[in-house]
């Protein structure tokens, strides 16, 4: 019986063994696929730019929830291979957060550009509220809280920025302001597809930049000529060419070439 006894102790004790280690395998198994990160990019940099803390150099290799901070006259590109990539200017930081077809995270200071192609959605917040376009169409978001506000310019498709359980439409080509420093009456300036300043405006009511004066000579042709710009070329000797003008800026328009109307960025 004590033979018995000792046999049944000695299995058991096994059967304990194992159980306990099993556990221990899958609980460590476990623990490990939550806090293991998952590499979503790779590094490029100008100047003195910090991952997580630690000063780095091109080549670098960018895992979901990194911080990116950039110093004084440094940028950083973070290629995220298909998804697109983001820009950072100087003095700028973000934690970066990439999941299944959406690039976010949380920019705390600067100016970050993300570029996204049709597919990848965009979630970007701010300290004013969350910068997001839905990837139906391509996609390049400059979001901007250098200002002490929040400025988020769309050049492709129409995005959105969400402030509390509000929802202000950033058209495309166009720049919202959100946050206590967002002023009405602000001068803001438009620019073309290629980023020239073609004229001046106001920020409105909603935080808009309406662009309504021309500089150095330019024609405001974001949503087509206007009665006295057609008189002003009238006046200086090329009304001729104005069907032209008019035919090419439509043809634009419908091809997305037209002027863009955004706000400077400061």
């Amino acid at each position: 019986m004590s033979k018995m006894t000792g046999a049944v102790r000695k299995a058991l004790s096994v059967i304990l063994m194992v159980t306990v280690g099993s556990s221990y395998c899958l609980i460590t198994s476990t623990a490990f696929a939550q806090v293991s990160p998952k590499l979503v990019g790779q590094l490029s940099v100008r100047g003195q730019v910090a991952l997580n803390g630690i000063n780095t150099v091109s080549g670098a290799t960018v895992f979901g929830g990194s911080q990116i901070k950039t110093g004084v006259n440094s940028s950083a590109i973070i290629s995220l291979g298909k998804m697109g990539q983001v820009d950072l200017e100087p003095e700028s930081e973000l934690i970066l957060r990439v999941d299944a077809g959406i690039i976010g995270g949380h920019l705390r200071s600067g100016r970050a550009v993300i570029s996204a192609p049709a597919g990848i959605a965009v979630n970007l917040a701010t300290a004013d509220g969350i910068a997001v376009s839905d990837g139906k169409q391509p996609s390049v978001l400059t979001v901007d809280v250098t200002s002490g506000n929040t400025r988020v310019a769309s050049v492709r498709s129409e995005a959105k920025v969400l402030v509390g359980n509000q929802a202000e439409i950033v058209a495309a080509g166009q720049e919202v302001s959100v946050g206590a420093q967002a002023q009405k009456g602000e001068t803001c300036y438009c620019y073309d597809k290629n980023q020239k300043v073609t004229g001046k405006g106001k920020i409105n009511d909603k935080g808009v930049c309406e662009c309504t004066e021309s500089v150095s000579g330019t024609v405001m042709v974001g949503s087509g000529l206007t009665t006295g710009a057609l008189l002003t070329l009238v006046i200086v000797g090329v009304g001729g060419a104005i069907a032209g003008i008019v035919t090419s800026i439509q043809g634009d328009s419908q091809s997305g070439g037209g002027t863009f109307v955004l706000s400077a960025f400061r």
